[in-house]
């Protein structure tokens, strides 16, 4: 596993050469990826998830952390 760092300086564990996505859940409970649906679960209708593609495997994270900023001024 190597680790990436976003930009909110958060670090991310993921497997070597594995790419990162992020989806909104829709109201269905499902996401899309490369066009094909997935049912992830109605009771995460609204938030994000992340997806984790690495190799013939698409992982299902929930546990996003939130990332907001506002300006300061």
């Amino acid at each position: 596993m190597n680790i990436t760092t976003n930009p909110s300086n958060e670090h991310t564990m993921a497997p070597e050469g594995a790419s990162i996505f992020s989806r909104k859940v829709a109201r269905s409970g499902h996401i899309s990826y490369e066009g094909r649906p997935y049912f992830i679960s109605k009771n995460l209708a609204g938030r994000y998830i992340r997806l984790v593609v690495h190799g013939d495997r698409l992982i299902v994270d929930t546990s996003i952390p939130l990332h907001k900023e506002y300006p300061l001024v």
